[in-house]
């Protein structure tokens, strides 16, 4: 596993940013360890290597993400992973959604710290408003079957007659495979998978159709 990625160097040769993103990403950074003594934004177990185990390995994500155009909606935002580092790396049209109100109080003072476009939804996914989406990512927030059913819920609330469902990028840990054979039993998915950088076990998992949604107008 990656340690002591927390050098422009070091992170730069992992993935590449400009020093500015970097150092918006360094104020990051720091408010989050400030924040976590009131807050629990991370695992305490993660808080001695928060660049590699959430900065890198959101970080990873934007080659998959930079030719989008359109909305990109983040499932379960927690304290900005991955949703704001992408956005701090000039990723447009990123909508956060977090459920927890001081999360999001957290979310703001990032986005004016670091001077990000963001637009950020305090509600639960099963609430959050229809709109035209490109991308759906998400990062450490439930299992494969479980997102799925959250994607379904969010397409079904379209009046379109047959919402086309929108990409799926999602940072899985060691337990993707046995996540991909249980929704194969219910879903037929098609789907890419990446090796992530900070996780030998981990994977990132492109999402590009998934059969049997239950896709009806409101």
């Amino acid at each position: 596993m990656l340690t002591n990625i927390d050098t422009y160097e070091k992170f730069s040769s992992h993935v590449f940013v400009s020093r500015e993103t970097y150092e918006k990403l360094f104020l990051f950074q720091k408010t989050l360890i400030k924040w976590q003594k009131s807050i629990n934004l991370i695992s305490k177990h993660t808080i001695e290597n928060t660049w590699e185990r959430h900065f890198l390995d959101s970080a990873q994500l934007y080659k998959f993400v930079r030719n989008i155009e359109g909305n990109i909606i983040d499932f379960g935002s927690g304290a900005g992973f991955p949703g704001m580092v992408l956005a701090i790396m000039s990723k447009k049209n990123i909508h956060l959604v977090e459920s927890d109100y001081k999360k999001c109080v957290f979310l703001k003072e990032i986005a004016m710290l670091t001077e990000t476009d963001i637009t950020i939804h305090n509600c639960r996914i099963e609430d959050l408003d229809f709109m035209n989406v490109d991308l759906i990512t998400c990062r450490a927030l439930a299992s494969l079957k479980k997102l799925i059913h959250y994607v379904e819920i969010f397409i079904n609330k379209s009046l379109r007659e047959k919402q086309q469902l929108p990409k799926l990028l999602f940072l899985k840990g060691k337990s993707y495979y046995s996540e991909i054979v249980e929704l194969n039993k219910i879903k037929n998915i098609s789907f890419d998978e990446y090796p992530s950088i900070t996780d030998e076990d981990g994977r990132i998992l492109c999402i590009n159709k998934v059969d049997k949604l239950n896709i009806e107008n409101d």
